[in-house]
């Protein structure tokens, strides 16, 4: 058997372990423990359902004024008295999606698209907020749709709708996304430029104002401020975060904050840079500079980590880790790029290796042995799937169609 789909099946295995665990853990422990969860991500999911959200003159925090397109998913948990312990692994499960949607836009093969998917979901980053009530999985989700339909334009309505809906989901998320779509649109002005036309920008324009633009509006409206309540280009805010950023930590308490990186990325922290570094070199050795493909991401990874120095933090080692939730548009197209160069120079079962023994790096879980049998059958399930779905992705000639693991 293809040994890039043992290591494949392996972490299918130890992911439906995590989604298997990680529901049973936020059924028995049903109630939302103190944080910004509590504080503000469900009082805004609740304004959503109550319609308070339109008139926001007596919301009690500062915070309830966020952009709220992701905390309606999480209306729709209120109204169907789902806990929100399980609000984020709904995300989770369409973020593996789309990093393998992402993958194959990229061209990689079938199965290398997929171990790229499960590196990115199995990592501490994210399996720390399994269970928590936050809307940065959702932000990485809409992050990674709107790389997939940018780097594809086409000239149809639909392709627009897909797009202002994917753009103004990104925006409506959280405040951060402003960097990344504007970002976004200087990447891929060339793309876009080929294709639209005043009726498509107009279609566009309807799904992105709904929902994206339309939180911004609302604040400007009734705070003369459409970024309240921070203060942002010019508009009078108030700073409920912290002064100090990433950047900051990292000067003053570069061990600690070095320390909470490993811990989130675990070996990717020392691969991404490696990767980096040979990219370099070989750009520089052979003098072949462009703005595309795998360039094209190195360029997006790099400058969201740039502005991911800017966002806050603090010196308490807690709220370091915390922090680095807002890397997610970061280090997503950056290992997408290792994966890229593995690939082009066939290490990809070394590197899927490397993803191994990251996943099984976790963090401290209590003790649920009769999981054990469900976890299995729900890998099986999902390989069953991978199976059925090969021969759409790859060609009947090509390499990666191989054997079943079912017949071994």
């Amino acid at each position: 058997m293809n040994q890039v789909k043992i290591i494949v099946f392996c972490a299918l295995i130890i992911w439906s372990f995590y989604l298997v665990y990680y529901t049973y853990s936020g059924i028995l422990n049903p109630v939302v423990g103190p944080g910004d969860g509590r504080d503000y991500h469900i009082p805004i999911s609740q304004s959503i359902l109550n319609g308070t959200f339109l008139h926001p003159q007596h919301f009690k925090l500062m915070q309830w004024y966020y952009p709220g397109s992701s905390e309606a998913f999480n209306s729709i948990l209120l109204l169907l008295h789902i806990p929100l312990t399980l609000s984020n692994l709904f995300p989770v499960i369409i973020l593996a999606f789309a990093l393998f949607k992402l993958g194959m836009t990229f061209r990689l093969p079938y199965y290398t698209s997929i171990l790229f998917a499960l590196t990115f979901v199995t990592l501490n980053v994210l399996v720390r907020w399994y269970i928590a009530v936050s809307i940065d999985v959702w932000l990485a989700v809409f992050f990674v749709f709107s790389i997939i339909l940018l780097e594809k334009p086409q000239k149809s309505y639909w392709y627009f709708t897909k797009l202002g809906f994917v753009l103004g989901m990104l925006i409506g998320s959280k405040y951060t996304a402003d960097y990344f779509i504007v970002l976004l649109l200087l990447v891929y002005i060339k793309n876009i430029w080929k294709v639209i036309s005043l009726t498509r920008f107009l279609v566009f324009l309807i799904p992105f104002s709904v929902f994206g633009l339309f939180w911004y509006v609302r604040n400007y409206i009734y705070m003369q401020n459409p970024f309240y309540p921070m203060p942002m280009l010019g508009f009078k805010g108030q700073m409920i975060l912290l002064n100090d950023t990433v950047w900051l930590q990292l000067l003053r308490h570069p061990g600690t904050m070095l320390d909470a990186y490993f811990g989130e990325y675990n070996i990717w922290s020392f691969l991404i840079f490696i990767a980096l570094g040979v990219y370099v070199y070989k750009k520089v050795r052979n003098k072949k500079l462009s703005i595309y493909g795998i360039n094209r991401v190195y360029i997006i990874g790099i400058v969201n980590f740039i502005l991911y120095l800017t966002f806050p933090t603090n010196s308490q080692p807690w709220i370091m880790v915390s922090s680095f939730r807002y890397s997610l548009p970061t280090f997503i197209p950056l290992i997408l790029c290792v994966y890229l160069l593995a690939n082009q120079n066939k290490k990809v079962v070394f590197l899927g290796f490397c993803a191994i023994g990251s996943m099984l790096m976790v963090l401290t879980m209590s003790y649920y042995p009769k999981l054990t049998i469900l976890y299995l059958v729900v890998a099986f399930i999902v390989m069953f799937v991978i199976e059925k779905n090969e021969k759409k992705y790859i060609p009947k000639n090509s390499k990666d169609g191989i054997r079943s693991v079912f017949h071994y």
